[in-house]
């Protein structure tokens, strides 16, 4: 049994913005200030690690902590709407057609989530495509700053859900960029890196080391074939 865990931005999804929209307008409500978000690098990040650079650079006096708790509920309470007013927003090629193959096989893969994403920002950002049904688990940005420590919590609900043990060659995580590549390999799986994220081209990908690197998550058999290795 192969366990695949995948990220979500910029791997099943692009937003078009929308949570950038959603995050600076729940920021200025809550703080008055436009978020400081220049130099900031949001592509593969964790929440909390995202919202504690951008609370320290835009100046916010207090407990990064304290004020993250605070700004959760709000931007969460804008994602829907944001994601609705992002006309771009789409489904990455292949992505369907794939989850519905792996889905129609359930004893050859199970079907996680890895992702920077709190919980709740994650479930809303692929319910608004209809893709939640083929996730029942993940590993997820609430509480982590590092990547690892949330695929190695996907690997560990995976298994409690599923009721199996899954040996890490036997778990790829799927995502777009090196912080999705180092954090597999810090939690000693393998990787599949592709560059429908925008920001790394498959030249890029490939130096960070990871197992394979594809274009996107087109040409369905290929991307099987890799899996069943």
């Amino acid at each position: 049994m192969k366990l695949l865990i995948f990220d979500i931005d910029g791997t099943l999804t692009s937003l078009d913005g929308a949570t950038t929209r959603a995050y600076s307008k729940a920021f200025f409500e809550i703080f008055g200030k436009e978020p400081v978000t220049e130099g900031l690098s949001m592509h593969g990040r964790t929440d909390p690690l995202i919202f504690r650079e951008c609370f320290e650079r835009t100046g916010i006096p207090g407990n990064w902590r304290e004020g993250y708790e605070t700004f959760k509920p709000l931007y969460l309470a804008f994602l829907p709407d944001s994601i609705q007013n992002s006309p771009k927003a789409r489904v990455h090629v292949g992505v369907r057609e794939l989850l519905d193959i792996l889905a129609a096989s359930p004893d050859e893969f199970a079907l996680a989530l890895g992702t920077g994403n709190m919980e709740p920002g994650a479930r809303t950002k692929i319910g608004y495509f209809g893709l939640n049904h083929y996730f029942p688990v993940g590993g997820f940005g609430d509480i982590h700053e590092e990547r690892y420590m949330i695929m190695q919590d996907a690997v560990a609900a995976s298994q409690e859900h599923f009721g199996l043990s899954f040996a890490p060659e036997e778990t790829w995580v799927i995502g777009d960029t090196e912080f999705d590549v180092h954090g597999a390999q810090q939690a000693g799986l393998r990787c599949l890196a592709v560059a429908t994220g925008g920001k790394y081209t498959t030249k890029m990908l490939a130096e960070t080391g990871a197992d394979a690197v594809r274009e996107d998550l087109g040409r369905t058999q290929e991307i099987l074939e890799l899996f069943r290795r």
